[in-house]
């Protein structure tokens, strides 16, 4: 997936408000709340969109697929190709080829949809890799006892967190970043190169201390919602939904408190 980029931000009072942040100069929070506020409009299509959904749903269940006795077999039941004895990489690319897949099937190609793909198989490939040995080239046991491991309702919280984390920052960064160049340069909101990559770095941590939220109950309702019948694609769909509004809403909270 290439750098997704909007042409321009669209004109509303909302997106106003963010231009004049920027002009301003003002702190990353309060332009990633305004950020969000605006972008609010875009994310009613989130619920029903079938990459985000999907690719959500799927690293639902790959722990669960780990643990089984035939990883590679329960991965092919989800949709998923990883090969035998299947390595860490496998694994993430497997789970985008399958999105891919359920999209082409009947489903409609959207930048949020490509935005959520990229950030399951990141967030999937950062946190399980803590857990496998940085001396020596893990081997495929490694591998499924790591990813396994992320069955456990606080290993799956983390893994839930930085889902969100890295959508959100993509997210807003897909409005920002076609306006936030015209703001650096000398005398302008930010002064220089370094100055927006500061700025990007702060968007970046802001979303990850916003994403705490999800966190908090992220652990509980994977637990509850898998011993209660299972984790189905239209639970995991409602969960990410409700839990990129709270993050939304949360953005929205610490800008006015910053302000």
């Amino acid at each position: 997936m290439g750098h997704i980029r909007l042409g321009r931000l669209p004109r509303t009072r909302k997106w106003d408000q963010v231009v004049s942040l920027l002009v301003a100069g003002r702190p990353a929070e309060e332009i990633a709340a305004a950020s969000a506020a605006a972008a609010e409009a875009a994310l009613r299509g989130a619920h029903s969109d079938a990459a985000l959904g999907h690719a959500f749903w799927l690293i639902t269940q790959i722990p669960f697929a780990a643990r089984s006795s035939d990883f590679t077999v329960s991965l092919e039941r989800l949709g998923m190709q990883a090969g035998p004895n299947p390595t860490l990489m496998a694994v993430v690319g497997s789970l985008t080829e399958a999105v891919d897949r359920h999209v082409a099937r009947g489903g409609i190609r959207t930048d949020l949809g490509e935005m959520a793909q990229l950030a399951a198989a990141e967030s999937l490939a950062a946190v399980a890799g803590q857990g496998l040995p940085s001396l020596f080239g893990p081997t495929p046991d490694d591998v499924k006892l790591a990813i396994g491991r992320l069955a456990a309702p606080n290993r799956f919280a983390a893994l839930a967190r930085e889902f969100f984390a890295r959508l959100t920052t993509r997210y807003l960064d897909y409005f920002l970043s076609c306006e936030i160049s015209n703001h650096v340069g000398p005398g302008r909101g930010l002064n220089s190169i370094d100055d927006h990559t500061a700025f990007n770095a702060a968007l970046d941590q802001y979303c990850r201390e916003a994403s705490r939220i999800v966190e908090a109950f992220a652990g509980g309702w994977f637990s509850k919602t898998h011993f209660e019948g299972g984790i189905t694609p239209e639970k995991a769909r409602n969960f990410a939904y409700v839990s990129f509004k709270k993050i939304q809403n949360e953005l929205r909270r610490r800008g006015a408190a910053d302000a």
